[in-house]
């Protein structure tokens, strides 16, 4: 039997208990000993990096409208920890600065996912603030910069050749996924974890990537995971799920 040691990355910030990539979510990851966390970067009208996962507030704030037509100003004067529980009334969209800041002082690792709905110049635009904001990434930090769209990750890679990356792959792998993923240079794959099997991890695995699976939130599959040798898996239950 394979030794447990497969990574749980905190999905979101622990998005099971608190509303998802807020202060509150990963905060509560410090009592838990978990070491990784995920979180998504989009970019405000004004140039300001931000931590969210839709490309419109509305599912998780109080308003409503794109994130890239929003002012960071805008966006703060919204609620985003309501819709999840009036506990977390008044919390406020987390800026890529704060969550920097937070992960050097806990020495936390991060996968941070690129989520943007702007192109051309706007896009260049996001990923050179994206690049500089990572320059202020204390060395001891592990990061990962995944995302499904290829072109951008191809872009962000070319910016910055000595980040790892991953390819997020949304249904079943393909041939052409680890064309893209090759392309990219990339050392990590992310599969759906309801369509991942373990043939299909072991061809991977055999090929040199790393696999990290989402989002895997049931005991009895994250134990199956361990045991295939996966190398971490995405969950909104860090603590809760065990292998």
């Amino acid at each position: 039997m394979r030794e447990k040691f497969m990574i749980k990355i905190a999905h979101r910030g622990v998005s099971a208990q608190a509303p998802e990539n807020t202060r509150a979510a990963f905060e509560k990851m410090l009592p838990l000993d978990i070491t990784w966390l995920e979180t998504d970067i989009d970019i405000t009208s004004d140039g300001q990096l931000v931590l969210i996962h839709d490309a419109s507030v509305n599912r998780t704030s109080n308003g409503n409208g794109k994130v890239n037509r929003n002012t960071l100003q805008g966006l703060q004067k919204l609620d985003f920890g309501e819709w999840f529980s009036p506990v977390y009334q008044g919390q406020q969209i987390v800026t890529l600065d704060w969550l920097i800041d937070f992960i050097n002082l806990h020495q936390l690792n991060v996968n941070f996912e690129l989520k943007t709905d702007v192109q051309g110049e706007q896009q260049n635009f996001y990923l050179m603030r994206i690049h500089k904001a990572f320059l202020r990434l204390n060395p001891n930090c592990q990061i990962i910069v995944s995302s499904f769209n290829v072109p951008l990750l191809k872009k962000f890679h070319a910016l910055m050749p000595k980040v790892a990356t991953g390819l997020l792959v949304d249904g079943p792998i393909t041939d052409s996924h680890l064309e893209q993923a090759q392309a990219v240079d990339a050392a990590y794959i992310h599969p759906d974890v309801s369509f991942l099997t373990q043939e299909q991890a072991r061809i991977l695995m055999n090929k040199g990537f790393k696999l990290n699976v989402w989002t895997v939130n049931d005991p009895k599959t994250m134990a199956r995971l361990n045991e295939w040798g996966i190398n971490a898996a995405f969950t909104d239950f860090p603590a809760g799920v065990t292998v």
